[in-house]
């Protein structure tokens, strides 16, 4: 049992931030979803962004489905030095909600809004909305009808 605690705390620390949610900070929530790199990785969802996402993936039936892009690079595909051009910054945080704007380029300059609120100890991704260019919000794609 001891061996398995022990190798437990150890898988911990080595999977790092990337891996997580933060407790007490919900940048490092949205950094960690960037290490991801996956729009799948519903483990950073809070519960109702999650249940709109999975209907969509079950409507969808294996095609696309409401969500035809890559929301947190605002496209399908990145360009070369996406990942250098993000950047994160926290806009508030009132102890069970908080918002982070990320902005980077990826085909231009882009502008992401993310809006966070405490689930279980942890941050959670509640909401998203692109605020330059073509301008969309994560939950009204989801609970659109699909096309």
């Amino acid at each position: 049992m001891r061996r398995r605690a022990v190798l437990a705390l150890a898988f911990a620390l080595l999977a790092g931030p990337a891996f997580a949610q933060s407790v007490t900070d919900p940048v490092e929530t949205v950094r960690a979803f960037y290490a991801a790199d996956d729009t799948n990785a519903v483990r950073f969802y809070a519960k109702s962004l999650r249940a709109l996402y999975e209907r969509d993936q079950r409507e969808a039936k294996g095609e696309v489905g409401r969500l035809g892009f890559a929301f947190h690079v605002n496209g399908q595909d990145t360009e070369p030095g996406f990942a250098k051009s993000l950047a994160l910054a926290p806009l508030s945080n009132d102890g069970d909600r908080a918002e982070v704007r990320a902005t980077f380029r990826n085909g231009g300059p882009q502008e992401l809004r993310y809006n966070l609120v405490r689930e279980a100890g942890a941050w959670k991704l509640a909401n998203v909305r692109s605020l330059k260019g073509e301008t969309w919000d994560l939950v009204a794609i989801l609970s659109a009808p699909l096309p």
